[in-house]
């Protein structure tokens, strides 16, 4: 037992064959559990350095992944560090003891998979422009007089550019969920961060159902062409499904 400072990666369920991860964690740290009421954490030791660079969180990501390769695990958050291992039961697992049992028997044999997807951006302007006779006609305005005399024309044009692609990708969206949500259990959606950004999916799907998923996506990839280039990763811990909520007490040093 440690009675120092401890990292937190996640949370599952005590199951007759040991959880062990083989991975070293953060501060290149040995991962072990420990127990509490029929759950257990995954923790390592820290020396209160800071946690904040790209192989820490690597780190973490990675502990996580191979846990969740023999067990349903409830990820916590990354940065999250408590006192000592009586601290990770008393602010976690105890507290928390009835939703995080409840969360497990949700996410039982189901993972995560992502789907992101990014326009071809002169395809999408260019099918924008054929579709819109507004914008269209617009452009062949600002392309026929001086940039200074345009101004506001070009403003306007980006304007509506915007707007229609937002529609594209709502219909995109669309129909993505309307393909792959029949084959989960949940899916969650979130917003466009860039330009190009045609679509950002999670899907909650039974480990059973996965094969069926990849034939969904093989399927929306066809619908889609050459216009949308899609990213697909996964099976993933249920990291957008199992949102972990600590103790305010709890320090997350990053």
């Amino acid at each position: 037992m440690s009675d120092g400072p401890v990292y937190v990666y996640g949370v599952a369920a005590v199951a007759k064959t040991p959880l062990s991860v083989s991975t070293r964690g953060v501060e290149a740290a040995r991962i072990r559990a420990i127990e509490d009421d029929g759950l257990l954490a995954l923790i390592s030791d820290v020396r209160g350095e800071s946690l904040a660079t790209a192989r820490e969180v690597r780190a973490h990501w990675r502990v996580l992944d191979e846990a969740s390769e023999s067990a349903t695990v409830l990820p916590v958050r990354f940065g999250t560090v408590l006192e000592d291992e009586d601290g990770v039961r008393a602010r976690l697992l105890e507290p928390n003891a009835e939703r995080l049992k409840e969360l497990l028997r949700e996410l039982d044999g189901r993972v995560q998979l992502t789907l992101k997807g990014d326009y071809d951006e002169q395809l999408l302007l260019r099918q924008v422009v054929e579709e819109s006779d507004a914008v269209a006609r617009l452009r062949d305005r600002v392309r026929s007089v001086p940039a200074e005399a345009a101004y506001y024309e070009r403003i306007r044009l980006g304007e509506m550019v915007a707007a229609q692609v937002d529609q594209r990708r709502a219909e995109d969206t669309r129909m993505a969920l309307e393909t792959l949500e029949p084959l989960a259990v949940a899916a969650r959606e979130e917003d466009a961060t860039r330009p190009d950004a045609a679509l950002s999916l999670s899907f909650l799907v039974d480990r059973d159902r996965v094969p069926q998923f990849n034939d969904g996506v093989r399927k929306l990839a066809t619908r889609f062409g050459d216009r949308i280039s899609l990213r697909y990763v996964g099976p993933l811990p249920p990291y957008s499904f199992a949102d972990i909520q600590l103790d305010p007490e709890a320090v997350a040093w990053a």
